[in-house]
């Protein structure tokens, strides 16, 4: 799990840092909540606005721990209450709505995926294909990266 915190310095600019990079060996709530925990304490985190966690419902149990530890430490730790504190990724659920939508063309994706592997994998295999390209006189034909299968988590 990467804990990484997005925060307003001294001079109003928007600085980004990882503060962690760590495993966790179950993702019970309570593995992530704590493991969360442990991150602000190490680095002195004692006040938190949002923390953004895909859907999984461990998220939601984990939230719940961190709000509780965070109002434990001192008033409001958890800013407004922990109000806003469980913010669930954008990116997240736009995969998932992408993904349900794209299952109906599932092996026309998977064969173009494959076709483009194929001519990909021997030098002059994608000479031949691009002299008929240009032959047929197609335009636009880019292939130089293949999509990815599943989401890049946030």
């Amino acid at each position: 799990m990467v804990v990484t915190a997005h925060f307003i310095d001294y001079d109003w600019q928007l600085q980004k840092r990882i503060l962690s990079f760590s495993q966790i060996v179950d993702h019970t709530g309570d593995s992530i909540g704590k493991c969360i925990e442990n991150v602000l304490l190490e680095w002195g985190i004692d006040r938190v606005f949002t923390i953004i966690v895909d859907n999984a419902t461990a998220n939601t149990t984990a939230i719940g721990y961190v709000i509780r530890k965070l109002n434990s430490l001192q008033d409001d730790g958890a800013v407004l209450g922990g109000k806003y504190l469980h913010v669930r990724c954008c990116a997240h659920i736009l995969n998932l709505i992408v993904s349900d939508g794209l299952k109906d063309l599932h092996d026309s994706i998977v064969a173009i995926r494959n076709a483009v592997k194929y001519m990909k994998s021997s030098p002059s295999r994608l000479d031949r294909f691009k002299k008929s390209v240009a032959h047929e006189k197609i335009y636009k034909v880019e292939f130089n990266l293949l999509d990815v299968g599943k989401c890049c988590e946030a």
